[in-house]
């Protein structure tokens, strides 16, 4: 190398190879120059020098930038939505049997393809909107980081509508069958008990999800209210506690860990310490409560599958079905819009739509 020159010498054993790449790395400095100077851009060597780093990395294929955000999202103790992020990559390497690709690659042909592929195994519209949802913004965050030109959109022209407005099963029941869940004679301690404190304890609280109550301490339990910010949302809660719910609070302060830095129920303990080893624990408990409350429900004899979630839907359903109006169920759920909450509600059943038509004779 030529100090004084700045240049490869030719006594170089790849003086022409070397001399080339050279020159096309000088004349890509000088087209971002260029262009810049065009815009009336001020510009620093850094600058330039950072341009053509980010123009070397648009090599990043996108499977491999999947992993990049799904490492970045853990390292913001984002675990859920790495997880997201995890199982939108599996499926695009199932889609395209485990081969990489380029940014390039997608477009409204590949993206038409991809969402076939799962019609065609029978996947819910639900779960390919997550899918397709998911790709997007991992193609955004691309463009945020400059990967890809400001103007890549491959979403451009497809469309989501399809999305919207989906009926989804309804998952709600009934105060008769809470009531049959309250009266089941279960023994004390047993997963079983357990499992229907949690639902009970649910539906009693505006329908606070399983991950919120996992992560409930007793000092977030204050003179008989439940103050607490949702995991998803980061919004903030207080909930005036009913009785029913003091009285499942009132078990476990007696019989398990209770000062104020414990956790409320049995479900995590101090010896989860990370985000993901968190993450993991919940997730496998979570599919434990959920087989342990489906035996419950077939014990109690009802018909809908239950699980964690119906507790919520039947908070929001039963409040409806007792007059409580959607803007007012809407703000205890913590939903941004009433559109959300709407998903929520069970439809009225044909007995109570055939009462109503009798208004007309």
């Amino acid at each position: 190398w030529d100090e004084e020159s700045n240049y490869v010498t030719k006594k170089h054993p790849n003086f022409l190879e070397t001399s080339l790449l050279i020159d096309k790395k000088r004349s890509e400095a000088n087209r971002i120059l260029l262009g810049l100077e065009l815009e009336d851009k001020d510009v620093s060597v850094e600058e330039i020098a950072g341009k053509l780093t980010k123009k070397a990395a648009t090599k990043t294929t996108v499977l491999k930038y999947f992993d990049q955000v799904i490492a970045r999202l853990e390292k913001q103790d984002r675990i859920g939505y790495a997880n997201i992020f995890k199982s939108t990559k599996n499926s695009l390497s199932t889609f395209r049997k485990e081969r990489d690709f380029r940014f390039s690659d997608v477009n409204y042909s590949f993206l038409s393809s991809y969402e076939q592929s799962f019609l065609d195994r029978g996947v819910k519209l639900n779960s390919i909107f997550v899918f397709m949802r998911t790709f997007k913004t991992l193609l955004n965050y691309a463009k945020n980081d400059e990967l890809v030109a400001g103007d890549y959109d491959p979403f451009k022209d497809f469309p989501f509508t399809k999305y919207r407005g989906i009926k989804t099963k309804k998952r709600a029941i009934g105060k008769e069958d809470i009531k049959r869940i309250i009266e089941l004679n279960l023994e004390e301690d047993s997963r079983l008990f357990h499992a229907r404190n949690y639902f009970l304890f649910s539906f009693y609280n505006r329908g606070i999800n399983f991950i919120d109550m996992a992560h409930l301490k007793w000092s977030n339990v204050k003179k008989g209210r439940l103050n607490y910010q949702r995991a998803k949302t980061k919004e903030e809660f207080t909930i005036g506690m009913l009785e029913p719910a003091i009285a499942i609070l009132a078990f476990y302060q007696k019989n398990y860990n209770s000062s104020s830095t414990d956790y409320v129920f049995p479900i995590l303990d101090h010896k989860y310490k990370t985000a993901k080893s968190i993450d993991n624990r919940i997730d496998r408990m979570l599919k434990i409560v959920n087989k342990d409350l489906k035996e419950i429900g077939e014990k109690a004899e009802i018909d809908e599958k239950l699980t964690t979630y119906v507790a919520r839907h039947s908070y929001a359903t039963i409040m409806k079905r007792s007059g409580i109006s959607t803007s007012v169920i809407s703000e205890a759920l913590g939903h941004d819009s009433e559109k959300t909450t709407k998903v929520y509600l069970d439809s009225f059943e044909n007995s109570v739509l055939d009462e109503a038509s009798k208004a007309v004779l």
